[in-house]
C-alpha cells in the first residue's frame, strides 16, 4: 500500500465496503465468549490493518458494541505486513498522544506477520476481523500472464485487443488461492476460543462481475499506451503481475463446507455478496463534477497499486515521473 497517509485518505471505498458487513458482529457481540479465569480480558485481532484509518474505526465501533454487556479490559491487536507503515498506525490510535479507542480499559498493540500463519498464541482470541487483506496471495504461482496484468479475466469492456487470460492461465493462482485460503482459516481456528468469532469481508466477484473491472482494466490501459509511446519497454508490461484473486462466495465457503477440510473449524452464521455503493461515484452522480470524481479515482486506485507497480520499474527509468504519468 502506498504509505505515508496516502492509503487512509484514499480508502474511502474500502470503508464503504466494510459498513454492510459491521452491523452484523454488532449484533452477535453480547455472544462472545466471556474470557477464561487465566485470561482476564477479552482480546480482539485485526489482520491487514494497512495504516489503521479504516480497522480503528471498526474496532471502534465493536468496542462500543460489546461495552453494552461487559466492562472487562479488552486488548485489541492490529496487524499488517512488516512492510507496513506501522508509524502510521500508531499515529491513528494516538491521534493525541493518547489512546482513542471509545472506552475505559482498551489495551492496543501491533502484530507484523502475514494473514496466512499464526500471528497470535493458540486460543487467545474471542474475535477476529479482516477486511479485503486476504485477497492479496500470500506468494505469486510460478506462471506467466504476458496479456494481463491480473490473475483474472479482463472485464468485458477492456480496451486493447489482445488483452486476454484463459481459464488455462488461471489454474495455478486458482490453486494458490485456495491454498491461502485453507491456510487462513486453519491459523484462526488455532487462535479463537471455542466460539470466538470471525467476519471475513473481502473484495470479490459474483456471476460474471468482479470488482477487479474497470478498476485494472484502466490500469492496463494507461500502462499499454506507456508502452505505445516509448515510456515502458513491452516486457515490463509482460512481466507485471498484481498477485491479487478475486474470490466468489462459494470459493470463500468451500473449506468450510461438510467433507471440507475445515469444516468442523467453524459454523457460519452468514455469509452474502453485496454490490457496494462507492463514495466518490455517489458525488459524481450529485454534482457532475468529472474532475473532482478523477482525482478521486486515481487517489483510489493509487493508495493500492502504486507500490506494487513501483516494484515492477526497471531502476534506470524515471520512476516517479512513469509513476504519475500512468
Amino acid at each position: 500500500m502506498k504509505g505515508g497517509g496516502y492509503y487512509d485518505a484514499n480508502s474511502k471505498a474500502q470503508r464503504a465496503a466494510m459498513e454492510p458487513f459491521l452491523p452484523w458482529l454488532e449484533a452477535s457481540i453480547e455472544r462472545l465468549p466471556a474470557p477464561s479465569q487465566g485470561q482476564d480480558c477479552y482480546r480482539f485481532l485485526d489482520i491487514g490493518s494497512s495504516e489503521g484509518a479504516n480497522a480503528v474505526y471498526a474496532i471502534k465501533r465493536l468496542i462500543r458494541a460489546l461495552r453494552r454487556v461487559s466492562s472487562l479490559p479488552i486488548q485489541v491487536g492490529f496487524n499488517d505486513l512488516p512492510s507496513n507503515d506501522f508509524n502510521r498506525l500508531f499515529l491513528n490510535l494516538f491521534p493525541q498522544g493518547r489512546l482513542e479507542l471509545a472506552a475505559e480499559e482498551i489495551y492496543a498493540c501491533a502484530v507484523a506477520g502475514t494473514a496466512f500463519g499464526r500471528l497470535v498464541p493458540a486460543g487467545s482470541l474471542q474475535l477476529a476481523t479482516t477486511f479485503n487483506a486476504i485477497g492479496f496471495l500470500n506468494e505469486k504461482p510460478k506462471a506467466d500472464l504476458p496479456n494481463f496484468i491480473l490473475p483474472m479475466a479482463p472485464g468485458p469492456h477492456a480496451p486493447r485487443r489482445g488483452v486476454d487470460v484463459t481459464d488455462q492461465d488461471l489454474i495455478p493462482f486458482r490453486t494458490q488461492a485456495a491454498s491461502d485460503l485453507k491456510a487462513f482459516y486453519a491459523a484462526r481456528a488455532a487462535e479463537l476460543v471455542s466460539g470466538g468469532q470471525l467476519l471475513v469481508q473481502v473484495f470479490g466477484r459474483r456471476g460474471e462481475l468482479s470488482t477487479s473491472h474497470g478498476i485494472y482494466d484502466v490500469l492496463s490501459d494507461a500502462l499499454l499506451d506507456a508502452v505505445e509511446q516509448g515510456r515502458l519497454p513491452q516486457v515490463v508490461y509482460e512481466q507485471l503481475l498484481f498477485p491479487i484473486y478475486f474470490r466468489s462466495l462459494e470459493e470463500l465457503l468451500a473449506p468450510l463446507q461438510p467433507g471440507a477440510e475445515h469444516e468442523d473449524c467453524f459454523e457460519v452464521l452468514q455469509a452474502e455478496a453485496q454490490e457496494v455503493v462507492v463514495p466518490f461515484n455517489q458525488q459524481w452522480e450529485l454534482d457532475g463534477d468529472v474532475n473532482a470524481w478523477a482525482r478521486q479515482y486515481t487517489g483510489f486506485m493509487r493508495a493500492f497499486t502504486e507500490a506494487i507497480l513501483a516494484a515492477a520499474l526497471p531502476e534506470n527509468l524515471p520512476q516517479a515521473e512513469i509513476l504519475e504519468w500512468i
